[in-house]
């Protein structure tokens, strides 16, 4: 069963021209889907990712509200809009996973770039807004790219304001002289600093801690949003299969801590390696064992035959950006995370 609304709304095609908005039909839309997403962001979405993603989502809604009155439990609507040729132009989603704080509910949002300007977005994201009042959400979050003209100004105008700016850095390996770095890791291991991998540390207490190890510090990094998910789904979401490796995630241990790590996942390039994550315990930094693990990936995946590594980071992370920047990234496109309280 579906929903579907019509609206008139204003476009060059012709005058009678619709806009069709209307819940999503599985799996008959994963294709037209994934090609608008594509055509957004390339290579982000295939059908059969669209349809394996939805394959891990609960089937039925069970939001409530808490007993401090805030919204808690998974819940979602997806809707899509589509010209009078039967062509998705537009889609948006509204959502909210069980372990992302109470309140809270995330969004997305894109409009075939044909079609911009047309009033296809406003329709969107005010369905989305509607719905997360009707759950009686506080806060919408969603992300718009920075690199789409008048992107920020468009939801500034609704209400929303910037949470994080997070953009792509790439190093070019080529150019990069290890040597003149090597003496750092040499440096902090000498302080008493143990560096191994994951993979020399097998086992279920050593996810545990590097679990643990995530969750502390993604508390004050800049470009985290919400809590971390409960175990099994981090597990899932930073060790996947296809595209990570035991022996890519980099260690830092005093005695039988884990005070820091960096990791690297695979792309369909085998040449492009992607810096996942990296951090360390608070009362470690500046210590230099960031730029140590950091130095140890770019390695590795020099010995794995990369030419590009790339990453990610907040705007604000000072330290971070000065290390990704003393090792020769240049940065690129992002986005901006946003905010629009609902209620109080």
């Amino acid at each position: 069963m579906h929903i579907e609304w019509e609206a008139p709304i204003h476009m060059s095609l012709s005058k009678s021209s619709e806009l069709k908005l209307r819940d999503i039909i599985i799996p008959e839309d994963y294709e037209q889907l994934a090609d608008l997403l594509n055509m957004i962001e390339p290579g982000s979405a295939s059908a059969q990712s669209l349809e394996e993603e939805d394959r891990q989502m609960p089937s039925t809604s069970n939001l409530k509200i808490n007993e401090d009155g805030l919204l808690v439990g998974f819940g979602r609507t997806r809707v899509i809009a589509k010209n009078v040729k039967g062509q998705i132009i537009g889609y948006g989603a509204s959502f909210r996973a069980p372990w992302v704080d109470p309140g809270n509910v995330g969004s997305v949002f894109c409009v075939h770039p044909d079609f911009r300007g047309k009033g296809i977005g406003e329709r969107i994201l005010a369905h989305l807004e509607n719905w997360a009042n009707e759950q009686q959400a506080s806060v919408l979050s969603s992300i718009v790219m920075d690199w789409i003209d008048d992107s920020l100004p468009f939801v500034q105008k609704r209400g929303f304001s910037v949470d994080a700016h997070v953009f792509d850095l790439e190093l070019d390996v080529n150019q990069f002289n290890y040597a003149k770095y090597a003496n750092i890791v040499e440096r902090v291991a000498k302080s008493g600093i143990q560096f191994t991998t994951l993979a020399d540390l097998t086992g279920e207490d050593s996810e545990s801690k590097l679990y643990e190890l995530c969750v502390e510090t993604s508390k004050d990094n800049p470009g985290q949003y919400s809590s971390l998910p409960p175990f099994e789904q981090w597990r899932k979401e930073f060790l996947p299969e296809d595209n990570s490796r035991k022996q890519w995630v980099f260690l830092a241990v005093d005695g039988e801590r884990f005070v820091g790590l960096t990791q690297l996942f695979s792309t369909e390039d085998d040449a492009v390696f992607y810096t996942n994550y990296t951090g360390v315990q608070k009362d470690y930094r500046g210590r230099g064992i960031a730029k140590a693990l950091k130095l140890l990936s770019i390695d590795t995946a020099i010995k794995s035959g990369a030419h590009t590594m790339t990453t990610d980071s907040e705007e604000q992370n000072a330290p971070m950006q000065h290390i990704n920047r003393s090792f020769g990234y240049i940065p690129g496109k992002g986005h901006y995370r946003i905010l629009k309280q609902l209620r109080k």
